[in-house]
């Protein structure tokens, strides 16, 4: 399995409000998205789907500015590595086409980045939605000169990269809450006392009182989300060190390798990053990294989220993992993300 090759400590990753991830939370309390239906007087009609891939970013960027510091800049931004990957791979997949371009089927992809240079505009950033699709976000950037556009991409460098992530993790929420599996939510909701929308297609691997296991299998594929939860005093036992302690002493137990004495640990090589973060009214911690096998030769990325439950006197935690040899695996983790954050403590 391919690794990257920069190690991080997760004491010295513990961030408070201002990780790669948290950050976006503060962002959706102070955003003001302008909401446009139609244009030009067809309100009303049904809108058509967006185009384009899951994780895809169209730039409308003229060539100039593309080929220099401002579309430089821009990549940087958009082609940051995904944390807590085995491979490296970026957040979004980048396509540029140039305003005369900017047409027809263009016009109806899910995730826009407009630029508009032109002398007399005044600098700034507009967060928008469903202008010429649904469900459709843009990011409409005006500036007077190419170093003014430059100048406003790299001031708001964190709130466009939180945006399109934001929303990108939001259509696949909203896709899993409107087809998720009654059976399982159901049994999620019995054993561990809380709401999760696992889509249908997933299986019942299985599921006790502590400990439940739900996953899409195939020959080259596990896709797996794992709830499990455990006593604890109060708050301060939401902690990283706890929280590793725990994952592995449950996947010791009820996640086994294919050889006799294997078992899922979290990989002592790469050790995990974690954000404190607020989530539907919860703070919780998030914490990403790889698993190995104990005595085995299989690995990947997971992640997952924890949560003090003062009702129950306990931590629950929704972690997911995939195994996905020799494969991209970022937008099969963004779909258990989006799994993972629908948690909702009943």
């Amino acid at each position: 399995m391919v690794r990257s090759n920069t190690r991080r400590n997760y004491k010295a990753c513990l961030l408070k409000q201002t990780g790669f991830f948290v950050f976006i939370s503060f962002l959706l309390l102070t955003w003001s998205c302008d909401t446009v239906q139609q244009q030009g007087g067809m309100a009303g009609r049904i809108m058509p789907n967006v185009t384009g891939g899951t994780g895809e970013v169209l730039v409308v960027m003229d060539q100039f500015n593309w080929d220099n510091s401002a579309g430089d800049l821009l990549q940087d931004i958009l082609k940051e590595e995904y944390p807590g990957l085995p491979q490296s791979e970026p957040l979004f997949d980048v396509l540029q086409v140039t305003a005369s371009s900017f047409d027809g089927i263009y016009k109806f992809h899910r995730s826009i980045v407009l630029t508009t240079v032109s002398s007399g505009l005044e600098p700034r950033v507009r967060f928008r939605e469903n202008v010429w699709a649904k469900p459709q976000i843009m990011v409409q950037v005006e500036a007077p000169t190419a170093i003014a556009l430059k100048e406003l991409i790299g001031e708001n460098e964190e709130q466009i990269r939180g945006f399109l992530i934001q929303y990108d993790r939001n259509r696949l929420m909203n896709v899993y809450k409107d087809s998720k599996d009654p059976a399982i939510q159901k049994e999620i909701a019995i054993n561990h006392q809380i709401r999760l929308a696992i889509p249908r297609g997933y299986n019942m691997d299985f599921s006790k009182e502590d400990y439940t296991s739900v996953s899409i299998e195939s020959s080259d594929l596990s896709q797996v989300i794992q709830v499990y939860d455990f006593p604890a005093n109060g708050p301060e036992d939401l902690n990283i060190e706890n929280i590793i302690e725990k994952r592995n002493s449950f996947t010791k137990t009820y996640v086994q390798g294919p050889r006799e004495g294997s078992y899922m640990i979290i990989s002592k090589m790469f050790e995990p990053i974690a954000y404190d973060l607020k989530s539907n009214n919860m703070d919780m911690v998030e914490v990403r990294g790889l698993w190995d096998l104990e005595n085995g030769f299989m690995g990947g990325p997971f992640v997952s989220h924890s949560v003090y439950d003062a009702k129950h006197g306990r931590i629950v935690t929704v972690d997911g993992y995939v195994y996905h040899p020799n494969k991209k695996k970022r937008v099969k983790l963004r779909q258990l993300e989006a799994i993972i954050y629908s948690m909702e403590l009943i």
